[in-house]
């Protein structure tokens, strides 16, 4: 592989990160709280509105999954917590078989209320795609693939990636049998591991 010159190469990536940053910007100011508040006429914040879609896919998690889900501490997650319980979308119900771990689950108002942000958010982000022209779609899919691809080399990122998707089956969708670049690398990571152990 050709060795790269950094210096001349820091213009190029100066730009790429700018692009990279305003590419996040759109795609969060369609998943932004505030937008969505707007749409459903409840005040929702960013930070509730990722942990209202992450419990509609992740059924009866504790609040350290949702820290992981969510990559925030577990102080951050409590507070945020905390917070959907005032409201009435959440409750903390005694979990396990000694009961003595707690997990966070949607009330039936936080149920709907999910639910409605996950259909907004779609709608949102299909929105932003038939802005695109067709092969603009179709190499978007392909570079992001790559990236995804390149970017992942080790189960924690990809972990963390994973539960923050949104549009599978929740935390443990690799399991299944999904057509996602993500779960696909935690299989291949975990058979590499499995198959090290063995040796």
């Amino acid at each position: 592989m050709k060795n790269v010159d950094l210096e001349s190469e820091n213009p190029r990536r100066r730009r790429l990160s700018r692009r990279f940053i305003l590419f996040a910007a759109a795609v969060r100011q369609a998943t932004s709280g505030e937008a969505l508040s707007n749409k459903i006429g409840v005040k929702v914040t960013d930070s509730q509105a990722d942990a209202l879609r992450f419990l509609a896919l992740n059924v009866n998690v504790t609040i350290g999954e949702i820290a992981k889900g969510l990559g925030h501490t577990i102080s951050g997650a409590t507070k945020a917590i905390n917070r959907l319980e005032k409201n009435g979308w959440v409750e903390r119900v005694q979990g396990g078989t000694d009961h003595r771990s707690v997990h966070v689950q949607l009330t039936e108002h936080g149920s709907q209320l999910a639910n409605t942000l996950l259909s907004e958010t779609e709608e949102r982000m299909n929105r932003i795609l038939w802005k695109l022209r067709p092969e603009t779609v179709e190499r978007l899919e392909d570079v992001l693939e790559e990236f995804l691809r390149d970017f992942i080399d080790d189960e924690a990122i990809a972990s963390k990636l994973c539960v923050a998707c949104g549009f599978e089956r929740g935390i443990n969708c690799y399991e299944s049998d999904v057509d996602c670049i993500v779960a696909k690398t935690i299989k291949n990571l975990e058979s590499e591991i499995t198959s090290r152990k063995t040796r």
